[in-house]
């Protein structure tokens, strides 16, 4: 035996994770955005306070008799110190490279100083250290040189700047997030709530209560609903013809059932053998018309069943009818003469092949029944999109009182042969109705009835 197939797992569940997983990405990604902003942010200010610290140095540089001269502003290093855990460095050299005070070992800067500040980051003593070059041209009466002003100083400060304005965002970023799932639960309690409305109201209901909810709910379960309701408006109708059938094949079946128990009782209390003979005759036709209604009854439930699954295909109208007519033709004693005329080469329906097969059939049996002597006319026409089948015979015909009448279960139209169970017709009307056709019953001005069955062709 295959195994059986794992059972879902919760909506709520489901829709939480997802949800949750969503805003976990939300939240690293704000994460990293807060650590990138951090980073630049700090590199932002303490590259502001390196570039001012080496331009107030750059204008403490003077040229005298050939001399450098540099009156070193320490309030420049002092915006530096303003970070106690860094160090600063500085440096004061000529466009030869040559030092004029300062630590002459400071990296030398990727490219050539321009006018413009250039930044840029080196190890030295042992550290990553953000540096800053200035250039400036210093004149004096006799010539004029180029004087450059290096400065460096730690990360140390910085990354403590960056790395506590990370902290601060993921503080903000955890407490967003955790309102956010909680606002996510929320919603997703909310949104099955209806759900939940429409469970109780059917826990609450009755195993009779088959009307349509009545429930509010969201769009998105509109179709749910509707679909339940027309589930539960299809379940309640079968039920109610299950019903009206259970109650009319009792009370059909309670007359024959009588009528046996009172002959055989007869049958026991006579002493005569022909008495007793004829009230085994009497017998034997009362079990053989239950028997013949029996047929009937689980031959109706049957086409009620399937009438309602509905499950067509394409039927051959022409091969059914040859069928039918095989099925209903008495294979023992004389047999009927038939004339059946196919004006069509194919008729495809859409259909259920065995329901149609037993609408045809119940229509043959009725003709050779009550039909008279005479042939058996059979044609089947096409008319546009549509195949007419006619079955016409030459017995007393109906009347125009009964025409409609007949096709309800159990009536017999008036003076109808006995032994019949009135099922025949109905069992036709539902057939052809499920079909999307139609049934039509009337007399021939020569003497006779003719029953002309409409039923759509399939479409291509």
């Amino acid at each position: 035996m295959a195994a059986a197939e794992a059972a879902p797992g919760s909506l709520r569940r489901t829709l939480t994770l997802y949800l949750g997983a969503l805003l976990a990405v939300f939240a690293v990604a704000l994460l990293f955005a807060a650590r990138d902003y951090g980073q630049r942010a700090a590199n932002r200010s303490y590259d502001h306070l390196l570039v001012s610290s080496a331009l107030s140095i750059i204008d403490s540089v003077a040229l005298v008799e050939a001399q450098w001269q540099v009156d070193l502003p320490y309030a420049s290093l002092d915006l530096l110190a303003m970070a106690p855990e860094d160090r600063v460095f500085y440096r004061v050299f000529d466009a030869h490279n040559q030092t004029v005070t300062g630590y002459e070992d400071l990296p030398t800067p990727p490219r050539a100083p321009t006018d413009q500040p250039q930044l840029f980051d080196a190890q030295y003593s042992g550290e990553q250290v953000r540096f800053v070059v200035v250039s400036r041209r210093v004149s004096s009466p006799s010539t004029q040189v180029e004087v450059r002003v290096q400065v460096g100083q730690t990360r140390r400060a910085r990354e403590a700047l960056a790395q506590d304005m990370v902290n601060r965002s993921l503080i903000a970023i955890g407490v967003l997030s955790l309102l956010s799932l909680a606002l996510v639960a929320f919603g997703v309690h909310r949104a099955f709530r209806p759900l939940v409305k429409v469970e109780r109201e059917l826990s609450r209901r009755e195993p009779s209560d088959l009307s349509p909810l009545d429930a509010r709910v969201p769009r998105e379960m509109d179709q749910m609903v509707a679909a339940l309701n027309r589930f539960m408006g299809r379940l309640s109708s079968s039920n109610e013809t299950l019903r009206a059938f259970m109650a009319e094949a009792a009370h059909q079946m309670r007359t024959p059932l009588a009528a046996l128990r009172a002959q055989a009782q007869l049958a026991l209390d006579d002493d005569d053998p022909e008495d007793m003979r004829r009230s085994l005759l009497a017998i034997e036709r009362n079990a053989t018309h239950m028997s013949r209604l029996l047929n009937q009854l689980l031959s109706d439930a049957s086409v009620i069943h399937r009438s309602n699954l509905q499950r067509f295909a394409p039927v051959d109208l022409v091969d059914t009818v040859h069928q039918a007519l095989h099925e209903a033709l008495p294979q023992a004693g004389p047999v009927p003469r038939v004339q059946l005329a196919v004006g069509v080469t194919a008729a495809t329906v859409n259909g259920d092949a065995l329901l149609l097969r037993e609408a045809i059939k119940n229509l043959i049996d009725n003709a050779l029944k009550y039909g008279g002597p005479g042939d058996l006319q059979v044609a089947l026409t096409a008319e546009g999109n549509r195949f007419i089948l006619t079955i016409a015979d030459h017995g007393p015909g109906i009347a125009p009182a009964d025409a409609e009448r007949v096709f309800e279960r159990f009536a017999r139209g008036e003076g109808a042969a006995a032994g019949g169970a009135g099922l025949g017709l109905a069992i036709v009307k539902r057939v052809v109705d499920s079909h999307g056709g139609h049934i039509d019953l009337s007399n021939r001005t020569s003497g006779g009835l003719v029953a002309t069955l409409t039923l759509p062709g399939r479409n291509t």
